[in-house]
C-alpha cells in the first residue's frame, strides 16, 4: 500500500472524529442518563470479559489456573502486553454512545414514505424477475440460504425431508474410496495428457498400455465407491424403511417425525425449493420430489450421496412477485438505515466545513 495515497483519506477520518466529539461535547450529549450510563457499562463488561475469555483460551492455555484465577491472570497478561484495560473498554463504550446520540440527533427526523418503500419493491422485483426467470438455481441458492427474494419463478414446491444419514464408519469409508477415485483420475488424465503430447520417437505403445492401465485402474476405484455406497445404505435401509412407514401412516405430523428422526443440520424451516430445471440437487434427490403428485405425499426414501430421504410435497410456490404486505417492513427498515447513514454523513460533511478544519498534511513527511 502507498502510505501518501492513504494519507488524505486518514487525515479526512481523523478531521470528522476531532469535529464530531467537538459536536457531541456542544450539543450536551456527552452527559449520560443512568440508564445509558448502564447500558454503557454492560457493554464495556461483556466486551472485557469476552476479551479475558480470548486471552485465557489461546495466551494462556498451558497454565494450570481455573476461574478467578484465571481471569486475574489474563487481565494482568493484558496489562503487560498492553492489550487492553477495563478502563479502556469502558472509555471506547462510552465514547461509542456519545457517536451513537449524534448519529441520533443528525437523522432525527429521517423518515421512509410508503410510496418509497414500493418503489423500491418494484425495482427489487424487477431484479429478482430478471435473475430468477431464466436460473431458478439461484433463487433455490438465495431461498435455501435464508434471504429475502422479491420474485417467486413458476414450477417450484416446497419439499421438507426426514434424512437418514450414513453412519460415520460408512462415511469415513466412502470418502476414502472417493479419494482413491480422485486419486486414479488424476493418474488417468496424466497418461491421457503423456500420450496426447507425446514426440515422434516416443514409445506409444508403452504409452497406451499405461492409458489402458490407469483407466482399469480408475474403473476399480469407481467399483469400490458404489460397492461402498451401496454397503452403507444397506446399513441404514431398515431405519430408513421404519421411519417412512410412520410418516407415510394416516394423520402423520410430519414435521414431528422432522423434529425426533432426521439427521440433519442446519435445514432450512420451510423446506427446500425443488423444481424440475433445479440442477443444484444430486438428481435422484429432485426426481423423488418431482415425482410426488399431491400436497402431502411422501416419498418411499431416496437415496443420495448423504443417505436417505424421506421426502414430503409442502406446498407449491406462488409464481409472481413478493407482497408489500410479506416484506414492506424488512426493505422499510433497510431504506431507512441507508437513508440515516446517508443524512449522518452530510451532516458531519456541513459539521467540517462550519469547523473551517485547516490541515498540514506535508508537516507528516
Amino acid at each position: 500500500t502507498d502510505p501518501a495515497a492513504l494519507q488524505p483519506q486518514v487525515i479526512d477520518s481523523y478531521v470528522k472524529t476531532i469535529v464530531a466529539q467537538q459536536k457531541i461535547k456542544e450539543l450536551g450529549l456527552d452527559q449520560l442518563t443512568e440508564e445509558e450510563t448502564a447500558q454503557v457499562n454492560e457493554k464495556a463488561e461483556a466486551e472485557y470479559d469476552a476479551f479475558l475469555n480470548q486471552i485465557a483460551m489461546y495466551d494462556l492455555a498451558g497454565e494450570e489456573l481455573e476461574g478467578d484465577a484465571l481471569t486475574a491472570r489474563a487481565e494482568e497478561y493484558a496489562l503487560e502486553n498492553n492489550l487492553g484495560s477495563r478502563e479502556e473498554y469502558f472509555q471506547n463504550a462510552q465514547s461509542d454512545m456519545h457517536f451513537s446520540k449524534l448519529e441520533a440527533y443528525a437523522t432525527k427526523d429521517v423518515i421512509v414514505s410508503e410510496a418509497e418503500v414500493q418503489s423500491a419493491l418494484n425495482e427489487r422485483v424487477d431484479e429478482d424477475e430478471a435473475s430468477y426467470a431464466e436460473a431458478p438455481d439461484a433463487y433455490v441458492n438465495a431461498v435455501n440460504a435464508g434471504q429475502t427474494v422479491y420474485y417467486t419463478p413458476a414450477g417450484l414446491r416446497q419439499m421438507k425431508q426426514i434424512l437418514v444419514e450414513f453412519t460415520e464408519a460408512d462415511s469415513n469409508i466412502i470418502l476414502e474410496k472417493f479419494s482413491a477415485q480422485t486419486s486414479a483420475q488424476s493418474n488417468l488424465n496424466a497418461a491421457l495428457n503423456n500420450l496426447d503430447t507425446a514426440g515422434e520417437d516416443a514409445d506409444m505403445d508403452a504409452l497406451t498400455a499405461a492409458v489402458q492401465d490407469a483407466q482399469a485402474a480408475l474403473d476399480r476405484a469407481e467399483a469400490d465407491v458404489a460397492a461402498a455406497q451401496a454397503a452403507a445404505a444397506a446399513n441404514i435401509l431398515q431405519k430408513a424403511d421404519e421411519i417412512y412407514a410412520l410418516a407415510a401412516a394416516e394423520g402423520a405430523d410430519f414435521d414431528a417425525l422432522i423434529a425426533e428422526y432426521s439427521e440433519e443440520t442446519n435445514a432450512p424451516a420451510a423446506g427446500y425449493a425443488v423444481g424440475k430445471d433445479v440442477t443444484i440437487y444430486e438428481a435422484s434427490f429432485t426426481e423423488g420430489a418431482m415425482a410426488l403428485e399431491n400436497v402431502g405425499d411422501v416419498s418411499k426414501p431416496v437415496l443420495t450421496n448423504y443417505g436417505y430421504h424421506i421426502l414430503q410435497y409442502a406446498g407449491d410456490l406462488e409464481e409472481g412477485p413478493a407482497k408489500l404486505e410479506t416484506v414492506g417492513e424488512e426493505l422499510k427498515a433497510e431504506l431507512l438505515t441507508a437513508k440515516q447513514e446517508e443524512a449522518y454523513e452530510a451532516a458531519l460533511n456541513e459539521w467540517v466545513s462550519q469547523a473551517d478544519v485547516k490541515t498540514y498534511p506535508e508537516r507528516l513527511n
